[in-house]
Parts: C-alpha cells; sequence; structure tokens
C-alpha cells in the first residue's frame, strides 16, 4: 500500500487555464458624447480590489489605515506614575499647608513613613505609598535633606493614575483610522509592535516614447513633457501613499511597447502609463496590449486630459491607467483617476472634500465640460479667496504653482468673480 494512501502512479495533471477577465460594463456617454469624470472614475474603481492586509511593523504602518479595532489587553499605564518632575509625597502630609508657613518634609529615596518625600521624574513610577506629586517649582530644597513645601496639594494630583491613557480592553484605534506618529506611539506603549494593515500599493510610472514619431526639431519639447509628466505624476503618487518606480521607455513598434509593460507588471499594483494615447483605440499602445487583457479607450468630459484608456492586462490583471504625455493633462488625469486608484487598493475613501471659495476673477470653460482649473487660494476675513493662475491651455507653470483645482463642472461654462465655486486642495501645501 502506497504510504498515507497516495497512488504509486503518476497521474497527468491538466494545466489550469487563466482567468480570462473582463472590464465592467462601460459607462454610458455623457450629453455631449464623451462620459463624465464621476462615472469614469466610479468605473474604474469598481474593478480595483483593495489589498490583501497582513501584520507590520508599526514603523512601516505609519501613513496607512487600520484594518481592524485594536483593543487593549493591558493597562496604560500599567502603574500610577508621575506626571511632572518633583516630589512624590503622602497627601495627607501636604493637604492643608499654610503659605506662609509651608511644610517641612524629609528627603527620602522611600515613602516609608510620614513627612517624606522622594524625588521623581516625569513618567517614573510612583513610590509605593505616595498618592500626589508636588512640583519642583511649589518647593524648596533646604540643606539637601528637607523639601519646604510652599502649597497644598490633594490625593492624585500630578499623578497618571493606572489605565488613563488606554484602560484595558478598550479601543485604542477603530478600522479605518489613519496611524500617524502620535497613535503609533500610543499603540506602541500599549505594547503592540505590529498592526493589520494593508501594504503601501506598488505603483509603475512608464512614459513612452514612440521613436521616430517627432522630428528632431520637437523632440527635445517632447522630452521636456515627458520628464515633467512622470515626476510629477510619480510624485503624487508617492504623496497618496505608494511606493512608486519612474521608469522611461523607447519604442519603435507595439511589441517594443508590449515588452516595456509586461517588464513592470511583475512589481505593479497598478501601472500608470504616459504617452500613446492621442488616437485612443488605433493608436500604439492600444495595439501593443491587444492579447494583454482587455482594454477601453475613451474621450472624457475633462479638460485638460480628454482621452484617457484602462485596462486590466496580465495574468494577475494589473489595472493600467493610460494618460497623455502632456503635464497638465496628465496631472489632471492622475488627480481625477489615478489617486482615486490608489485609495481603492488601499481601500480607502477615494474623494478629496472640495471646498467652496470665492472667486476674484472670472474663469470660463467648455459647456459640457469638467474644467480643473489651477488656482492659489487666500484666507481673507470674509473667508476663502481664490486667484485663477491664467496660462495657455495645458501650461505647466500655473499647475506647479496652484494650491489646487477650481473645479468648474459639467453643467457651467463660466463663473464670475464673486462667485462661489468648488476648490479641491491638494493637501502637500
Amino acid at each position: 500500500m502506497a504510504l498515507f494512501g497516495r497512488s504509486k502512479k503518476s497521474v497527468a495533471v491538466k494545466p489550469a487555464e487563466p482567468e480570462v477577465k473582463q472590464l465592467a460594463p462601460a459607462p454610458a456617454p455623457g450629453p455631449h458624447g464623451a462620459r463624465t469624470v464621476e462615472d469614469q472614475r466610479d468605473w474604474i474603481c469598481s474593478m480595483i480590489e483593495p489589498l490583501m492586509p497582513f501584520g507590520m511593523n508599526l514603523l512601516d504602518a505609519s501613513g496607512l489605515n487600520l484594518c481592524e479595532d485594536l483593543l487593549a489587553d493591558g493597562d496604560l499605564p500599567a502603574l500610577p506614575e508621575a506626571a511632572c518632575e518633583g516630589y512624590a509625597v503622602i497627601s495627607v502630609d501636604v493637604r492643608d499647608v499654610d503659605p506662609k508657613a509651608g511644610v517641612v518634609l524629609t528627603i527620602t529615596s522611600d515613602v516609608h513613613e510620614e513627612a517624606s518625600a522622594v524625588p521623581v521624574l516625569v513618567g517614573h513610577p510612583m513610590p509605593p505609598g505616595a498618592d500626589a506629586v508636588v512640583p519642583l517649582d511649589a518647593a524648596d530644597v533646604i540643606d539637601g535633606e528637607n523639601l519646604l513645601v510652599r502649597c497644598s496639594v490633594e490625593a492624585g494630583a500630578n499623578v497618571r493614575q493606572v489605565g488613563s491613557d488606554v484602560a484595558d480592553g478598550s479601543v485604542i484605534a477603530k478600522a479605518g483610522t489613519t496611524l500617524d506618529p502620535r497613535l503609533l506611539g500610543l499603540i506602541g506603549g500599549a505594547g503592540f509592535d505590529k498592526v493589520l494593515c494593508r501594504p503601501r500599493p506598488r505603483v509603475v510610472v512608464l512614459a513612452l516614447h514612440e521613436k521616430g514619431r517627432l522630428s528632431q526639431a520637437f523632440e527635445v519639447t517632447a522630452q521636456q513633457h515627458r520628464d515633467a509628466a512622470s515626476f510629477m505624476v510619480a510624485s503624487a503618487a508617492r504623496d497618496a501613499g505608494a511606493q512608486v518606480w519612474r521608469e522611461e521607455s523607447v519604442a519603435q513598434d507595439a511589441a517594443a511597447v508590449a515588452e516595456a509593460v509586461t517588464d513592470q507588471l511583475i512589481r505593479a499594483d497598478l501601472l500608470i502609463t504616459l504617452g500613446g494615447i492621442e488616437q485612443g483605440a488605433d493608436g500604439l499602445l492600444a495595439e501593443a496590449l491587444t492579447g494583454l487583457g482587455p482594454v477601453d479607450f475613451s474621450a472624457i468630459a475633462l479638460r485638460p486630459g480628454p482621452v484617457m484608456g484602462f485596462g486590466l492586462i496580465g495574468a494577475d490583471h494589473v489595472p493600467v491607467l493610460m494618460l497623455g504625455s502632456d503635464p497638465a493633462s496628465a496631472y489632471t488625469g492622475y488627480e481625477a483617476f489615478g489617486r482615486p486608484a490608489i485609495a481603492a487598493l488601499m481601500g480607502t475613501d477615494h474623494e478629496r472634500a472640495a471646498t467652496q471659495v470665492r472667486l476674484d476673477a472670472p474663469v470660463s470653460g467648455e459647456s459640457g465640460v469638467c474644467e480643473y482649473i489651477p488656482a492659489q487660494v487666500m484666507s481673507t476675513p470674509d473667508g476663502l479667496h481664490a486667484l485663477p493662475l491664467t496660462g495657455r491651455p495645458g501650461s505647466l507653470g500655473p499647475v506647479a504653482h496652484c494650491d489646487g483645482f477650481l473645479v468648474l463642472g459639467e453643467g457651467s461654462a463660466s463663473a464670475q468673480a464673486g462667485d462661489l465655486i468648488d476648490f479641491v486642495a491638494f493637501g502637500d501645501r
């Protein structure tokens, strides 16, 4: 009989066929023939699954969101401790002190009898028997051995009681809480060295260049655009909490583009390509991705950045977001779709809160199109005011120097000075 009942005969195992994953039904175009920003964003995020959480060291978890309620399994502090530097005392000795005469205590190493005081530092465990701390500025040392206390001190004064920071069994932090340094300090103090979090999404920003497509005269400008767009998007993705790689590829045919893309899939939870989408579904990028997975190209009611693509490629169905190489278009596309995609991977809310601001100058756009207009915001006695930053359409300078975008929605073609308008701050200034 075979060991553990296993058959000695070799059994041919048919390799599993790779799962074929399709895109969700695409949103219908709006009344002007292009998909709305909101519909496209929600459609993309619906196909991105949050990363699997795991136990993570506290330092690695900074800035991430907790994936479970964290319950204390002990009190913090575990023992009463001094809340200030001074002298631990028995409160009955200093409860009713005449400020003019004071009370003299003996400085000792232990509170072993009445009328004694023990020097303590902040956070020092209280000596057994002591129940209050006399602050340094409320007493004077006499002859190095005695302490003149000049004010009354009640029981419990300047003492951190057991469980005053965290009580045993209480919730230290709820699921969904962002772990900042102060909260991590509390968690570490409560005895935890790991927390359950989703990892930082691995994002690859790949700038594509079609060799020979442009004349030499325009090549320098094109390289400047690629550098500006890729550094801007990669930095923004890192600011959103992702682990980021920035890459460039020079290719002259679809096979070379496909190789450049597939080379990055092994380390990507999200791939953002810049360039190669000018011709949409008829372009080189679309041809390169044929056979790698389902892709979709569409006009979007967004300015700047009217065309984009999305797909799920490779055996692991890695989401790929395809944006233009123009810096302003690339960044608005990232803000509208890339940052929400990263948030979806992290399992967090992808909405940036909009604030109402008052315009200091008029703005105009195209009817039926959502305009992202760079602006600087100033706080004034009568509220927040926004100054739109002007420049040619798609200019890099206004985007580089703005505090965020004014959002002129699809239903508004213009807004006048003095009007209230939605403003979305980037949060990095």
